[in-house]
């Protein structure tokens, strides 16, 4: 997706989080300092917020700037949260599933890369 595509959908991100806050523009607007007009020109796409607008949006909305600029997309995996350890477990993931083949080395190095998930998940 292009940046430019990737505008398009922002709005609709502001209006479904405005909306499960059960604020109206209005209300938004008077928590940011901007009119209900702008609120109404960023979630039609009109207009995009600047930067430190967005943040303060997904403050207010209780959110990460992900989850405001890619919505529910934002669940995908961002390496730059992980610490170097999770970081080398996600590279080997990756590697370990690029080789389809399914001989016996690639399904333990598999099985091997399962426990390690847990065992980070259980701390």
């Amino acid at each position: 997706m292009k940046d430019t595509e990737r505008h398009n959908y922002i709005g609709d991100h502001i209006r479904k989080l405005r909306e499960g806050k059960g604020w109206t523009q209005q209300m938004l607007g008077n928590k940011l300092g901007k009119k209900a007009s702008t609120i109404s020109a960023y979630e039609t796409n009109a207009k995009l917020p600047s930067v430190d607008c967005l943040i303060e949006m997904a403050d207010l909305l209780g959110v990460s700037l992900d989850t405001l600029v890619y919505g529910e997309n934002a669940d995908l995996l961002s390496v730059h949260t992980l610490t170097q350890e999770q970081k080398k477990i996600v590279t080997a993931i990756v590697q370990a599933f690029e080789d389809t083949s399914l001989n016996a080395k690639n399904t333990d190095q598999r099985l091997r890369l399962v426990a390690e998930v847990v065992r980070l998940l259980a701390k």
